[in-house]
């Protein structure tokens, strides 16, 4: 069973590894991992911009994913929350894995977050409408900083410094480009020790970008194949 310190934990680090909502859920099911292979393939762009209503309905049942008993909460994507890179050339590598960090919120974004029985392992999906080339600079820009940022420290909400760590994860080409991401969030929080490991598949169509993401203390795994192809193929119905 999770600890109150890694529940706080989490909490803490909404801004990227979670929704304000889902660190108070509601009910539903969840997600499973692993899977791995690398960057990017081109493959026509949506149609058209996407409404916000349209993301939150384009979001994968809880039916779709694979923990045992989950609570999970689907909706809009808020912004209560905010983490800061101490390195501005760091923030493109928060914006990407949580939306609700950039500074100029996208038109629209939903985020769906999905849990195992005991809470420690979790799942995130969030799918955010950009403006005309915006997710595009979005993720090159995030790309590129993992160079330069391998390693820093990001504030929010008032609480301690958290180091952040990120490195690229191989994962099959999807959509326009696909971006895998592994990284660790500790805190003084959490005892100096890692809060928790997560595992990102970032995947643009367009102007949209999908984001499915894995959690664990140790190791999330790569999201899996599956679910990630029946998130695209979910927006590609809306997008219709």
């Amino acid at each position: 069973m999770r600890s109150l310190r890694l529940i706080v934990a989490a909490c803490v680090l909404a801004p990227v590894a979670l929704t304000a909502t889902a660190c108070g859920p509601n009910n539903d099911k969840s997600n499973g991992k692993s899977d791995a292979t690398a960057t990017a393939a081109p493959t026509g762009a949506a149609a058209k911009a996407l409404t916000q209503d349209q993301l939150v309905k384009a979001l994968l049942p809880v039916k779709e994913l694979q923990y045992d008993e989950h609570r999970s909460s689907l909706g809009p994507t808020k912004t209560e929350f905010r983490f800061t890179a101490d390195k501005p050339a760091c923030q493109p590598l928060l914006d990407l894995s949580d939306i609700r960090n950039a500074a100029t919120p996208p038109p629209a974004s939903a985020t769906g977050a999905y849990y195992g029985t005991n809470g420690r392992e979790y799942s995130v999906i969030q799918l955010t409408q950009f403006g005309t080339g915006q997710a595009a600079k979005a993720m090159t820009s995030a790309e590129s900083a993992l160079g330069s940022c391998a390693a820093f420290k990001a504030t929010g909400s008032g609480h301690a410094a958290t180091k952040v760590t990120f490195s690229k994860a191989a994962f099959k080409a999807k959509g326009d480009a696909t971006l895998g991401l592994m990284a660790t969030f500790s805190s003084p929080e959490c005892g100096e020790g890692v809060c928790e490991t997560r595992s990102y598949v970032v995947v643009r169509t367009g102007d949209v970008i999908t984001l499915v993401s894995n959690s664990a203390l140790k190791d999330p795994g790569m999201p899996e194949e599956g679910i990630v192809d029946k998130q695209l193929d979910k927006l590609r119905t809306a997008a219709k």
